[in-house]
């Protein structure tokens, strides 16, 4: 069985390659707690930049037994261990290691998992920590564990075009004009259809897309090779609000 921590993660980090251990600070994980992982939202995890190095440190504290999540077992058992097995949801660029490495903690203690690289793209998505934790229960049993709970959040470096992650929001392709490929992105505030047309000066429908559209940040990618040279405007429609802007194909 499964259980869901809420974690969210914060970050747009860069641990650097100095950067080879950690000292868990389980501090902001709340008194009686026995199993988590923190900083979250609430307690200070920092937002990143594109294109700036950033380290973020997240601690995880480990159960010696079960008590702290679901087991399917009416009772608890010991843990002997939990192991990180991935982490999704990061922004362009990030990574992560473990400390101690291999990603096993060991029943009883802390750890940490070190998030970093250098943010390439402005970015907000969930941060899910998938896990196995093994207990004994008459040989070693595996128990899933599924923690999703931090935000990746990268912001654009000052002076640049940023989404407004707290609505329906579209940027300025870039690069425009373009004559290779570009890139728009866009923002929602819940997983939703959206509908992305491209028209001639004429008014004319040139291409259109039907996109599922994640919450947070999502990205359309051009192939100026579809388009002959000329302006376009482009719209992207999400059943309340149209959004539209200009852009340049050259060859």
């Amino acid at each position: 069985m499964k259980k869901l921590l809420t974690i969210i993660l914060i970050s747009a980090a860069g641990v650097t390659g100095s950067y080879a251990q950690c000292t868990p600070d389980i501090s902001c994980i709340p008194s009686g707690t026995t199993y988590g992982i923190c900083p979250d939202s609430a307690t200070g995890m920092a937002m990143g930049t594109v294109g700036v190095a950033y380290n973020q440190v997240m601690s995880m504290k480990v159960p010696s037994t079960s008590a702290g999540f679901s087991t399917g077992l009416p009772f608890a058992v010991p843990v002997t261990s939990i192991k990180v097995d991935s982490v999704t949801g990061l922004a362009p660029g990030l990574s992560y290691v473990c400390s101690p490495a291999g990603c096993t903690f060991p029943g009883g203690t802390n750890g940490c998992i070190l998030i970093s690289g250098t943010p390439t793209a402005v970015w907000n998505q969930q941060v899910t920590v998938y896990a196995t934790a093994t207990v004994s229960l008459a040989g070693p049993q595996l128990v899933p564990q599924t923690n999703s709970q931090y935000r990746s959040i990268v912001n654009a470096p000052a002076g640049i075009e940023m989404l407004d992650m707290s609505k329906f929001d579209v940027k300025q392709n870039m690069p425009n004009p373009f004559s290779s490929s570009t890139e728009i992105q866009f923002s929602s505030v819940t997983p939703e259809t959206v509908e992305f047309s491209v028209f001639n000066m004429l008014g004319s429908v040139v291409y259109s897309k039907t996109i599922k559209a994640e919450k947070g940040a999502n990205t359309i990618t051009l192939d100026a090779s579809v388009f002959p040279e000329g302006i376009y405007m482009y719209s992207l429609k999400n059943g309340s609000k149209t959004i539209t802007k200009r852009m340049i194909v050259t060859k």
